[in-house]
């Protein structure tokens, strides 16, 4: 399940671009100042803004503030044609990146910890003893050491970050041990493969937020939890009664498993909201209900797609 392009313009975006195998290819100035001449031209389509970079031997890092066109506006206009140059200057055939850069979403108060990050990257590699030292990153030319890349906003990465020139420096290396760790998705993935036509959208760090997006004209099915818990609502009884024994209150049970089962669920699913087996929850699917029985499904189900409806007219709203 892929993430969808969910980026948040004028948010600052840590962007990552890994090589094949996490191998090691870029080792020279002369290929790093390449790439970077790619980049500048390619942002000047886009208009995303670079405030701070690190070229890495196997993969590379951006803190890139995020405008109205998508993220591939630079990157493929960068990745695509390096890979061909580098392939062609090394008699290289194959890919270069690993599929897709990983995008995430910076709070405002950690864009200052994560151009530290980027920056402190060969330190941590132990290619250098502090930030200052290695011309792999954007690092000196915020310390004016180096003349900035015409396309790097230094103003706005200072600004970001609520530091000036000569604090920046010091800022950095107190950071020089952080570590962000990129957290799983696969457990975010799994709890939604059941819910229909969701995708992940673009994730944020500390804490880690996961937008889900509907694809258009998606039918999200909703927590089996929830309907246990409307269901109860509707016939007026405690949700904890339709839990446990399936022998008793089994109409109450058919309902709900009907319910789930009229809503898109598998029995499997609505077992386990009810603490039944999935051949138990089929039993439950395959009871005559009466008609007073089949309004309240009819009422349940109105209910849960109610609620469905409200939610995405909300999140359109805002």
């Amino acid at each position: 399940m892929p993430n969808a392009r969910s980026t948040v313009p004028g948010s600052v975006h840590h962007v990552i671009s890994r090589f094949i195998d996490r191998e090691f290819l870029v080792t020279s100035s002369n290929e790093r100042a390449r790439y970077l001449q790619l980049l500048g031209r390619a942002l000047t389509h886009s208009d995303w803004k670079c405030v701070a970079f690190a070229l890495m031997s196997n993969h590379f890092h951006f803190a890139m503030v995020a405008g109205e066109m998508p993220c591939e506006s630079w990157t493929r206009r960068t990745n695509g044609p390096f890979a061909t140059w580098f392939n062609e200057t090394h008699a290289r055939i194959g890919p270069m990146f690993a599929s897709r850069a990983n995008i995430w979403v910076t709070r405002s108060e950690n864009v200052a910890s994560v151009i530290a990050y980027i920056h402190n990257n060969p330190v941590r590699a132990g290619v250098v003893a502090v930030a200052r030292g290695s011309s792999w990153t954007s690092h000196r030319a915020y310390l004016g050491e180096e003349a900035p890349p015409p396309w790097l906003a230094l103003d706005e990465g200072f600004g970001r970050c609520g530091l000036d020139a000569r604090t920046f420096d010091d800022w950095v290396a107190s950071r020089s041990g952080m570590k962000v760790d990129d957290p799983s998705l696969e457990r975010v993935k799994r709890a939604v493969r059941g819910r229909g036509a969701i995708v992940l959208g673009t994730p944020q760090r500390d804490p880690l937020v996961v937008p889900l997006l509907a694809r258009r004209f998606a039918h999200i099915r909703p927590e089996p939890q929830h309907v246990v818990e409307v269901v109860a609502s509707v016939l007026g009884i405690p949700p904890h009664s339709l839990r446990g024994q399936w022998d008793r209150n089994v109409r109450a049970r058919a309902i709900a498993a009907q319910t789930g089962k009229a809503l898109g669920l598998t029995y499997s699913a609505m077992a386990a909201a009810m603490g039944h087996s999935p051949q138990t929850a089929a039993r439950l699917g395959s009871i005559e209900l009466s008609g007073e029985a089949v309004a309240a499904v009819e009422v349940a189900v109105r209910r849960l797609y109610g609620a469905f409806a409200s939610n995405e007219r909300n999140d359109k709203a805002s």
